[in-house]
């Protein structure tokens, strides 16, 4: 096939801007860019129409309609403005989900999903958008791909920006991903299916709760009014956020087709936009509310970052209140305490006049779940929320000895914990241990007498120790504050400083090298899992005594050894 007619259609646009260009020299021209830099003819189009404008002497007038506008490169979706069309920004891909759209009544394949701007930072620094596919670029947009694009331009519907990538957009893969678009059925999946994926899906769920809120838009331009709820079936229930009125009311069931699962934190969301279908459905064995409601009550251990409508029964550790200032000067009072169950602790907060006394049993119903130095915290805002039990469904706990085992890799592949139990060996003592100075307002470490956040600074001193545990499978960062190293010592800090100024740091560190290198221990405190990975933070730490017998049955039975 020739250059003239493979590249036709292309050979034709050009041909409007520059009507004494050559085809032929046209079509070899697009042969180039897609043989030498496998560029198609879509995206080359661009710079083959500036070239020949070049050799022809025609300029672009403001009334071209291929006129280029200048490039905007950027590195936050918050630099761009409506008007914005050929943008270049990095961005990773959370999801591609491919559908069938009627355009100007013809049945076109385009692609939906959401973008991440400042896609080598934490998800946690990042902003999200929706974006549309134009260009069928499928190969490119793999869900957990990091990408550059350039050439894409900024749409706007209901004050909401979004990302138009189209035919003549550039896509450049700069870290592969390893996902998969979501199944484009039709028909509706479970609610613990759609809760797996990020996209589009249709579902059949009862609807728990439906609440109307408001939504401060970032710019200070106004407040959006939205609905709040949650939808469950048999299987588990999900949260929602419509962005359009919600009619149905609390127990109808309801077929949503078309909605959107975001992952907020680490817990799934609904989207309801104008293009989601919610019908009611008729279902005569479909559980009704009360039977979904028992289900919905969770554990201490299954609480995760951004979960909302949370039902839980709990035993209060501890309770104490404070009062701060806030930013325009208004006096507050929060109340926190560490709560418990049977299967771990937290912290649970009210925003509300809520004083249990410690050792009461209380039931939360719709509360939500907040990060807090990476453990997943309750926190409710009204006394509804709140009920006081009688009867504890539980054996009384006690505080002192209610820790919770969990081997090391369970932790790793685990969420953030309080109050876990674990074993394994030192094979490492960290940099860092022993006396250092922290930064007076921030608490950081000082660092040849500087903070990263406050500049040089006169530090306060603090005890440390910094560890690595292994279980001969998985291994985390262990770390030990003030009070915990001061009992695992046996010496205050006080006795610390005096040691490390008589010997030298390098020589207590020796010394702690050769108590506990290659020992067993076992670990009372808490877990973080983050970005950076597992981190245990000790409240206390001892050295187990070595049994044998013991730890060779455990290796025989780990390795499927029989004698």
């Amino acid at each position: 096939m020739s250059d003239l007619t493979t590249y036709a259609n292309q050979i034709a646009v050009v041909k409007q801007e520059c009507p004494d260009a050559n085809d032929e020299e046209i079509g070899k021209e697009f042969q180039r860019y897609e043989s030498d830099f496998l560029i198609p003819p879509e995206d080359a189009l661009r710079s083959v129409i500036r070239k020949f404008q070049a050799a022809t002497g025609v300029e672009v007038t403001s009334g071209s309609t291929t006129q280029v506008r200048e490039e905007k490169k950027v590195q936050r979706f918050s630099e761009l403005g409506s008007d914005d069309r050929n943008v270049s920004v990095e961005v990773a891909v959370i999801s591609y989900t491919p559908r069938t759209q009627m355009i100007r009544g013809e049945e076109k394949q385009i692609a939906f999903g959401w973008i991440e701007d400042n896609p080598w930072e934490a998800s946690s620094e990042r902003i999200r958008w929706d974006y549309k596919d134009w260009g069928n670029k499928a190969e490119a947009l793999v869900p957990g791909s990091i990408v550059r694009l350039e050439g894409a331009s900024v749409n706007e519907w209901n004050d909401k920006r979004s990302l138009n990538i189209n035919r003549t957009t550039r896509v450049t893969v700069l870290k592969e991903g390893g996902g998969s678009a979501p199944p484009t059925s039709n028909d509706p999946i479970s609610i613990a299916s759609a809760s797996e994926v990020e996209g589009f899906v249709n579902i059949v769920g009862r609807v728990m709760s439906a609440k109307p809120d408001v939504i401060v838009r970032k710019d200070g331009s106004g407040e959006l009014n939205v609905v709040r709820g949650r939808v469950s079936d048999s299987s588990g229930s999900i949260g929602f956020l419509s962005w359009k009125e919600f009619e149905h009311e609390e127990g109808a069931l309801v077929k949503i087709v078309g909605a959107s699962v975001r992952k907020f934190r680490e817990t799934p969301e609904i989207q309801i936009n104008d293009g989601t279908v919610i019908e009611t459905y008729r279902d005569t064995s479909f559980p009704e509310i009360d039977e979904l409601a028992e289900s919905e009550k969770v554990s201490i251990s299954e609480l995760r970052d951004g979960m909302r409508d949370v039902s839980i029964t709990l035993q209060v550790e501890n309770w104490n209140q404070r009062t701060f200032e806030t930013k325009d000067g208004d006096s507050r009072v929060v109340r926190s305490g560490d709560v418990m169950d049977p299967t771990g602790r937290c912290r649970l907060t009210a925003w509300c006049e809520f004083d249990p006394k410690p050792g009461d049993t209380i039931r939360i119903e719709g509360g939500r779940v907040q990060s807090w130095q990476g453990s997943p915290d309750l926190v409710i805002d009204s006394l509804e929320q709140t009920m006081s039990l009688s009867e504890t469904p539980w054996e009384k706990i006690d505080p002192d000895n209610h820790w919770i085992d969990v081997d090391l890799t369970s932790i790793t592949k685990g969420g953030s914990r309080r109050g876990i139990a674990t074993n394994g060996v030192i094979v490492a003592i960290n940099s860092g241990s022993g006396i250092i100075e922290r930064c007076p307002e921030c608490r950081r470490m000082l660092r040849d007498g500087s903070c990263s956040e406050h500049g040089p600074q006169r530090g306060d001193e603090d005890l440390r120790l910094r560890f690595v545990l292994d279980n001969g499978v998985s291994n985390v960062n262990l770390y030990m504050g003030r009070e915990a190293s001061e009992k695992f010592l046996g010496m205050s800090m006080d006795d610390v400083k005096s040691e490390i100024s008589n010997i030298g740091n390098d020589s207590f560190v020796s010394n702690l090298r050769n108590q506990v290198l290659s020992r067993k221990v076992m670990v009372h405190g808490f877990c973080r899992v983050d970005d950076q990975g597992a981190m245990v933070f000790a409240d206390r730490m001892e050295v187990m005594d070595p049994k044998p017998a013991e730890e060779a049955e455990e290796v025989m039975q780990r390795w499927g050894v029989v004698l």
